[in-house]
């Protein structure tokens, strides 16, 4: 009652009353042009049970009676019979609601049934988990209208806001900048990168049982649930499972009108499966391909030779020998159904980055709760994991040369650890091994190069082209320059999407700069590790955390890249290695007097090593995300088709391609992106492209130090000069929290 007044205190003949809303109507001739609901969340309303009977009969509830264990339902029937009749106006109504009110089914199905056949639901919206206090509950914000301005003529906005939230003192607030872009949808009815108008009817879920018989005669059971309006019939079995899967459909779907907007947003499976396309391979459910039920393993006397065995938990490598040690149920026994995939093959895949990413795609799929940790053992749950997992089932020759492909490498990488301890042991025939290995890997690198964001590719490129052995290692330690330069920017540039949070990082930041007597001022190689360092670990942190939203926020930083990829890009491995050169560069630049040609040889030695070091740390990550300048943009339907220079490879002028993405890209700046990116990760002017006007030929610069009014910049590339200068003011935002003053 305080708390109600404090907040109403500045509002004119304000009344406040204490009472059981569901139970009497306090206001009874009151009509309002906004009613804001904020029900209890998941409340019952069993105790108030015969007084809501009563009311129903008399009128009010016209909407129906949800079940008891949830009274938000009759909170906001309420508030839709509160509002100013459409003749007069009309009003409109705004409810925060938990995701099960969304969902549930029974008789809470019918009441939002009947309420959408009305037309007076205007949108919902996902907003991010921790907004309310002492709860990390998945909340989503309702709006109802009877205006007849604002009718939707049978549809509704949606809109995604999970990722827009900044984290301050530990609390999460949405930016302005995202209330205003769900307030225009809603006022103009335009789609935009984060809401869509969709027809009411996409609300629309189905699920059924499904089963099939497999050539063991063992029937295997589970149910599907489709989304967005999705039959489930023989056509969609055929598509989702293959035409000779035989999956039957055991029962009549049930249809409930599912609320939450998330499943009608771009479907997680996509990227999977048009990789699987693009290398012509057919994609297939685990389900379909089940000899029996997965099994739980607790011990390795109860796991079958000849099986698969599959991590629950998030991490872990799948295998076809029986797992070592300790399982605790947390490893799955998978017998294969026929030879249409090959146990040897799914394994190998299953590790790569693709496989692992279905892997956690299914594990998200199939387990409850917001913190997904591993799956429940019951059979009917690991059937619908199986049902979520997709894998790849090309010809069965193509598995088999794979397989043994990924097996014999696996056996060279033995071979190689073999013979380097060999090295150790006969010292004199250290040369000898070595010149029978590098021919295998000579060309490899200078292939690498090609895959990498330009700045870094180019100044590589100068060291691997110098003529000298002292041009050779000048260049590769400016290369290394450029490299940890690069990452760090990259790393530092993805925290700023959330500015609560980045301002806390950054002031640790500026703290570990400060102790080592270095900072951002002169950027020396250090200042660049310890940047690399700080940030890598907090969201390192942030993704072991499980908190899925902090998970969706991260990836939607880093251009929707996915989550294997970043975690290569803030890997112990990576920060170690850079941090390895910071002494290796600070030891060699310390040394005094002459160093001989064999020294300068063994240096730039090493330091090639370093790089296919660094290349096994970060895999693919740069053909995933690519490093482009943006130029125009037009509209699309429910984003932007925009051109950009693709700054790839060791060589410019740079081919330009056409991107979609949600939010537009500023024209002349550097970016990272993925073809249908939510939001293209914007680069920080610590790494810059500058064209020539004559040659359309582009100079990599990298952010030095500041001198009084300018900012110094340097370049690692030939046919350019070495540096030139900037207005430090224009880098007033980019040094942040990093800079004080």
């Amino acid at each position: 009652m305080a708390t109600s007044r404090h907040v109403f205190g500045g509002v004119p003949d304000v009344e406040v009353v204490v009472g059981n809303t569901l139970e009497r109507d306090e206001f009874e001739d009151f009509a309002a042009d906004l009613v804001i609901v904020d029900a209890p969340w998941g409340q019952t309303w069993a105790s108030s049970a015969e007084a809501v009977e009563f009311r129903r009969r008399e009128g009010a509830f016209r909407f129906g009676l949800p079940q008891r264990s949830d009274s938000t339902w009759l909170f906001i029937s309420l508030a839709l019979e509160k509002l100013r009749p459409a003749a007069e106006g009309g009003g409109r109504v705004a409810a925060l609601v938990h995701s099960g009110a969304l969902s549930a089914s029974g008789d809470s199905a019918g009441v939002r049934r009947r309420l959408l056949e009305t037309g007076l639901l205007e949108s919902v919206t996902r907003l991010p988990e921790g907004l309310a206090p002492n709860t990390s509950i998945p909340l989503y914000l309702l709006t109802f209208t009877n205006r007849a301005v604002d009718a939707m003529q049978g549809k509704a906005l949606i809109a995604d806001l999970r990722t827009q939230f900044t984290t301050e003192d530990g609390y999460r607030t949405i930016p302005s900048s995202a209330l205003m872009e769900l307030e225009s949808g809603l006022r103009t009815g335009r789609q935009g990168p984060r809401n869509r108008l969709v027809d009411l009817r996409q609300f629309i879920r189905r699920d059924a049982p499904l089963s099939r018989r497999s050539s063991e005669g063992h029937r295997l059971t589970w149910r599907l649930t489709t989304f967005n309006n999705m039959a489930i019939d023989t056509q969609f079995v055929n598509s989702r499972y293959g035409p000779s899967s035989d999956v039957s459909i055991d029962g009549e779907p049930r249809e409930t009108f599912d609320l939450d907007p998330s499943r009608i947003f771009r479907g997680n499976s996509r990227d999977l499966e048009e990789d699987m396309r693009a290398k012509g391979w057919p994609s297939r459910r685990l389900s379909c391909l089940l000899a029996t039920e997965p099994e739980a393993i607790k011990e390795t006397d109860g796991a079958r030779v000849g099986d698969l065995f599959i991590p629950t938990t998030r991490q872990g490598r799948v295998t076809v020998e029986i797992p070592d040690g300790e399982l605790g149920g947390r490893v799955l026994s998978i017998r294969l159904d026929g030879d249409l995939a090959q146990p040897g093959f799914l394994a190998a895949w299953l590790n790569s980055e693709q496989g692992i990413v279905s892997r956690r795609r299914a594990i998200d799929a199939s387990s409850s709760g917001s913190y997904i940790i591993a799956l429940r053992s019951d059979a009917s749950t690991l059937m619908r994991w199986a049902d979520e997992l997709i894998v790849p089932v090309p010809g069965k020759a193509v598995q088999l040369e794979l397989a043994s492909v990924d097996e014999r490498l696996a056996s060279f990488q033995a071979a190689l650890d073999s013979q380097r301890e060999g090295v150790w042991v006969s010292p004199e025939k250290a040369e000898e091994v070595v010149s029978k290995i590098a021919s295998a890997f000579d060309d490899s690198l200078t292939l690498w190069f090609e895959q990498l964001p330009f700045p870094v590719a180019s100044a590589l490129w100068t060291a691997e082209t110098a003529t000298s052995l002292g041009d050779k290692l000048q260049s590769y330690l400016h290369a290394w320059e450029a490299l940890v330069t690069f990452h760090a920017t990259v790393l530092l540039s993805a925290i700023r999407s959330d500015p609560g949070k980045s301002a806390e990082i950054e002031a640790s930041i500026r703290n570990a700069l400060h102790d080592q007597r270095i900072g951002i001022d002169r950027a020396s190689f250090g200042t660049w590790v310890v940047i690399l360092e700080t940030i890598s670990k907090n969201l390192r942190r942030t993704l072991e955390s499980g908190d899925a939203d902090e998970v969706a926020r991260i990836r939607a930083a880093f251009g929707d890249l996915t989550e294997p990829a970043i975690e290569r890009l803030i890997s112990k491995d990576l920060v170690k290695k850079f941090k390895e050169l910071n002494v290796k560069r600070n030891r060699w630049r310390g040394h005094g007097g002459h160093t001989s040609e064999e020294e300068r040889r063994a240096q730039v030695d090493s330091l090639i090593s370093d790089l296919r070091e660094l290349r096994q740390t970060l895999g693919s990550v740069w053909t995933q995300l690519l490093l482009v300048c943006a130029g125009s943009a037009k509209r699309g339907h429910d984003g932007y088709i925009q051109a950009a220079e693709v700054a790839v490879g060791t060589r410019s002028p740079f081919v330009t391609r056409e991107f979609r993405v949600g939010d537009a890209m500023l024209d002349g700046e550097l970016y990272l992106v993925r073809n249908e990116s939510q939001s293209p990760l914007r680069l920080l002017q610590f790494v810059q492209l500058r064209a020539a006007p004559q040659n359309g030929q582009y100079t990599s610069y990298f952010y030095n130090r500041i001198e009084g009014a300018r900012v110094r910049l340097v370049s690692y590339q030939y046919g350019a000069g070495a540096e030139m200068e900037d207005d430090a003011e224009r880098f007033r935002d980019e040094f942040g929290a990093l800079l004080l003053g």
